[in-house]
């Protein structure tokens, strides 16, 4: 069984932005994707990031809108990812993806990605891991709410496991 702690990335007025520690290591899956990228001099990936950033930004200051997101995983399940405006390139290229989970027009949060070169998350077994983590934990999260649990008030302080 994995730890998932819940570690606040950005707090407003309208949106709650959270990402996930898991097992307690230092840093949150959402560092990571960026220590990741911080020196990547594909141009393309550069200005992904940059869009994610500001696609961030953007949903700190309107909250988490529906149309800030593309579904990705599965019908049941709250995984999405930050959709981007790409600059045509090559497949080989690639594309950015950080991947989420969409609890509430006010509560979000971010997990892992990466660089994305093949037609489905899928395929690409980084991309897939992060896909299938953020689904345990919508699970997780999910069986809180039906037991008539506050996640937005309780995910401050909640550590939740998962397989």
């Amino acid at each position: 069984m994995r730890q998932v702690e819940f570690v606040p990335f950005r707090l407003t007025e309208d949106a709650e932005i959270f990402s996930i520690r898991i097992d307690g290591k230092g840093h949150t899956e959402f560092q990571k994707f960026l220590i990741a990228l911080k020196d990547v001099d594909n141009k393309y990936l550069q200005h992904d990031l940059k869009q994610i950033l500001n696609s961030l930004n953007e949903i700190g200051q309107h909250g988490v809108k529906e149309y800030f997101f593309r579904p990705e995983g599965k019908m049941k399940d709250r995984v999405c990812a930050i959709p981007l405006l790409t600059i045509p390139r090559r497949k080989s290229d690639g594309t950015l993806r950080l991947y989420c989970i969409r609890i509430s027009e006010k509560l979000l949060i971010i997990g892992g990605g990466g660089i994305k070169t093949t037609q489905t998350y899928n395929a690409d077994i980084t991309l897939s891991q992060h896909v299938d983590t953020l689904q345990k934990i919508d699970k997780v999260l999910s069986d809180m709410e039906n037991e008539s649990k506050n996640i937005h008030k309780e995910i401050y302080n909640t550590t939740i496991q998962i397989d």
